[in-house]
């Protein structure tokens, strides 16, 4: 028996079961490693569609295609990854996350050996789109993960490492690609040829470090919880009953070890009790919910106010008055680096903080909405940051104006988003993973819809134009959460609390 000591002050929630199956009792070392290379497919997934944003130009003069063409080279790669959750996530259901994951990575590296290898522009543009498929996979069943193994206490936190690493790879793809398009004798080629090595040790990371985490968790009483013993209590809900509850302590877990070699004999985990079909109708269902068409706005607007940047970077930075080179352009990602760290730590760790305060300050109260209280510290970086990109690229003042308002869009394309899906999946953990194909397949719709028409849309109306717009559209995802946190309960059907002890 581990003691596992109070965090925030708050009690162990979900309570871990006495089944030695339950993930919540999976030791600290093995959660951890399985976050990581399962959260790393995002990683190599937005690394792989993002990095050709700065070979647009030799990608033009080699296939002699217009900046459109060449831009559906990134669009519909982003497009696919959306699209591809519908699938990947009722398979793991099904047949368990781990065998979905595995078979989405080994895919995404066959694929991206294949993309290394074309030589026409059509056939980059199938394997593209492939790739982009193959890729969505750990974008809904991460967050899924986390939902699986880690406590409440603990999710915004593990959450924003899986939203950093989405986030910084659209980064850090285009910052190293710049010096290897630069630099490099093969150019874009060996760019891929790099993300199909990442791809294959992904593979790798996977079968190696991640268990299945799939578990059918028995339904937690939902009236009110008392903690420090075992005793009767008697509550009153929101509808002015009465209610009994026996309370039990919540406090400690006990750890199962899992040997290595009982990962590595199995990869595929049937539950005969999931309907396909329903499964796949799920997701469809989950949109009508208010709180996940919240996030969808939230992460659609937070993605594209940033990668219109990226995408339209290399025609404004090597344009005059600024004349930068590949490198130059890929070194403008370090502000949006910045932003993501800054954005990891204040949309995971201090939301935690933020959560628990605010469960103190109600009494042990305890429900999702909570959770978007923390909002309230940083969301007026990410519009502010789309304003200063409005004048400093209409006006075209100093690269380092525009360097700052990308670092603050950038904070903001993580730390709005992080919190929003930590309260859908504390809205509906049991659907977790359905919930999420939901907001990635709309959110990258959203935002496909905006970079499908962003070098016109920018060419035609310029950057006031557009930014501004964009600053409207972020504020708004904001300024939402206020009615979510005073009516969110009562739109869900949620008419009693958890309480706990403290």
């Amino acid at each position: 028996m581990q003691a596992a000591a109070r965090h925030h002050d708050l009690p162990l929630i979900p309570p871990p079961t006495q089944d030695e199956r339950d993930p919540l009792r999976w030791p600290r070392g093995l959660k951890l490693a399985a976050l990581g290379a399962t959260a790393f497919i995002n990683f190599t997934a937005n690394f792989a569609g993002s990095g050709l944003s700065v070979a647009t130009p030799v990608l033009q003069a080699q296939f002699r295609k217009t900046s459109n063409e060449v831009n559906n080279l990134l669009t519909f790669n982003f497009l696919l990854l959306g699209i591809g959750n519908l699938i990947w996530v009722p398979l793991g259901v099904k047949y368990g996350k781990r065998a979905s994951l595995l078979a989405s990575t080994l895919m995404l590296f066959a694929v991206l050996i294949w993309t290394a290898k074309e030589t026409t522009f059509d056939g980059l543009l199938a394997a593209r789109c492939l790739s982009g498929f193959a890729s969505a996979a750990g974008e809904s069943m991460v967050p899924s993960v986390v939902s699986d193994i880690f406590f409440l206490h603990e999710r915004a936190a593990m959450m924003s490492g899986y939203t950093i690493l989405i986030s910084s790879a659209s980064a850090i793809g285009p910052l190293l690609a710049s010096f290897i398009v630069q630099y490099s004798r093969g150019g874009w080629v060996d760019y891929v040829w790099v993300c199909a090595a990442l791809a294959g040790a992904n593979t790798a990371a996977i079968y190696l470090l991640y268990p299945e985490s799939n578990f059918n968790r028995p339904e937690e009483s939902p009236h009110p919880i008392s903690t420090p013993g075992m005793h009767l209590a008697k509550v009153e809900t929101e509808k002015g009953e009465t209610v009994r509850t026996e309370a039990m302590s919540r406090h400690c877990v006990s750890v199962v070890e899992k040997p290595w070699m009982s990962i590595w004999k199995t990869v595929i985990s049937v539950d005969r009790d999931v309907n396909m079909l329903e499964v796949f109708v799920r997701p469809i269902i989950m949109l009508f919910r208010p709180s996940v068409l919240l996030a969808v706005f939230i992460y659609g607007t937070s993605l594209a106010s940033q990668i219109i940047m990226i995408f339209a970077f290399p025609s404004l930075l090597m344009a005059p008055p600024y004349l930068f080179s590949s490198s130059g352009v890929g070194l403008m990602q370090i502000p949006a680096i910045i932003g993501f760290i800054v954005g990891c730590f204040a949309g995971g760790y201090a939301t935690d903080v933020i959560t628990a305060a605010v469960i103190r300050r109600q009494h042990g109260a305890v429900y999702a909405e909570q959770r978007l209280v923390s909002l309230i510290p940083g969301c007026a970086i990410a519009p502010a940051g789309c304003i200063l990109i409005a004048f400093a690229c209409s006006e075209k003042l100093h690269w380092v104006a525009i360097a700052f308002g990308f670092g603050m869009v950038s904070f903001g394309t993580v730390y709005a988003p992080n919190i929003a899906i930590t309260y859908v999946v504390e809205c509906y953990p049991r659907v977790a993973a359905e919930c999420l194909v939901t907001i990635n397949v709309f959110k990258n719709l959203v935002a496909f819809l905006f970079l499908y028409t962003a070098i016109d849309w920018v060419s035609a109306r310029g950057w006031m134009q557009v930014y501004m717009i964009m600053f409207m559209l972020v504020s708004l995802g904001m300024l939402l959460a206020i009615p979510f946190y005073c009516f969110g309960r009562k739109w869900r059907g949620e008419v009693i609390m958890d309480r706990i002890d403290i």
